[in-house]
């Protein structure tokens, strides 16, 4: 009775736990090396990034192109190496397991790639791509094996005799419902969302969409969305993180991000969407000059080359990710408190005294 007990504690413990967290989270690439091999300069693709995903819900990723937001997806999947940082796969720290290890648990984590051409096999068929993996990790037997498949194709809108056809013979919309059977084959709870609707047509893109939306309430499953499009992302998303030159710099509940947004960065994407109204006039919010190199990225503030509301502490002093409101967390110095800001000015005025001295 006892241990029965226990057991069932525990699992209301985990089931009480985020499916995903993930805490301070860096993935460099190496760019250049000393004569001997040592490497001495670095891409910083993803620099310190946290945030949890709830079960069962969304997270919506958006960001400018080259911000990380899909060398962050393919981290978190071990499909990169970690350079540092923690990764918290329903309360079991997976970042440091060996990758024998890691494949036992790969079916419970799959991606959706962006480029439906790309990302399937030429020489396969539909169904050898769907069942592949499935019959690899021993979740179908050779008897039930079509049958597994044809099921899973059925769900995703595919018909029974595509099974024997190849990639070539079927139009995107169709590659991605192909891609996303492939995932779901093997039954995983956390799917990565790698712009999935990008390469497809609105209508197209509509349909995919609706049916991800589905297959979460029948399967229960969890996703991590990145995308370019704000709308989709309002569309599908329960919670949404917003990524600037490898970090996150806003994350919170939807309504909290779309109603009272905070970030300048997150300001100007979100004034870059087109407002279905000819009578409502835009206040575009156009950002100055280019986004910084990742393999130099500025100091202080990664932002504050191209923001209008910098001030000096943002130039020499990282911001803090804090929580400002309840649930809603952001990068800015706009969101320090007196004390903080004091604080630097003394410190700031303490290092011009210094400087003063020695230049007489």
């Amino acid at each position: 009775m006892e241990n029965g007990m226990i057991a069932t504690n525990e699992a209301v413990n985990e089931e009480q736990l985020p499916l995903l967290e993930v805490r301070n989270l860096k993935k460099y690439f190496t760019i250049d090396t000393t004569f001997f091999g040592k490497p001495k300069k670095f891409l910083h693709a993803v620099d310190d990034v946290s945030f949890s995903v709830e079960r069962g819900k969304t997270l919506g990723i958006v960001g400018e192109s080259g911000c990380g937001k899909t060398t962050m997806g393919r981290t978190i999947l071990r499909l990169h190496d970690i350079t540092d940082g923690e990764i918290y796969f329903k309360g079991k720290k997976i970042s440091d397991l060996s990758d024998k290890e890691f494949d036992k648990l790969r079916p419970n984590m799959q991606m959706i790639f962006q480029d439906p051409y790309a990302s399937l096999s030429p020489r396969l068929t539909v169904g050898e791509i769907i069942g592949e993996a499935a019959r690899e990790h021993k979740l179908v037997d050779k008897e039930h094996y079509r049958e597994y498949v044809l099921n899973v194709m059925k769900m995703c809108g595919l018909q029974p005799h595509y099974f024997d056809r190849y990639p070539h013979e079927f139009s995107g919309g169709q590659r991605q419902r192909i891609c996303i059977a492939r995932a779901l084959a093997l039954k995983p709870e956390l799917v990565v969302c790698d712009e999935p609707v990008s390469a497809l047509d609105v209508s197209i893109q509509a349909q995919i969409i609706n049916m991800l939306k589905d297959l979460q309430k029948e399967l229960g499953l969890t996703y991590i969305f990145i995308s370019h499009d704000l709308s989709v992302v309002k569309h599908i998303s329960d919670q949404v993180g917003v990524m600037y030159l490898g970090s996150m710099v806003e994350f919170g509940d939807k309504a909290q991000i779309f109603k009272n947004t905070l970030h300048p960065y997150t300001k100007a994407l979100f004034s870059a969407v087109p407002v279905p109204n000819p009578h409502v006039k835009m206040n575009r919010i156009i950002l100055k000059g280019d986004i910084p190199s990742p393999v130099n990225p500025p100091s202080g503030c990664k932002f504050h080359t191209r923001c209008e509301e910098c001030m000096e502490i943002c130039k020499s002093v990282p911001p803090k990710y804090r929580e400002v409101e309840a649930g809603h967390f952001c990068a800015c110095h706009l969101y320090d408190t007196a004390e903080e800001l004091a604080e630097f000015e003394a410190l700031n005025a303490q290092n011009q005294t210094e400087n003063e001295r020695n230049d007489a």
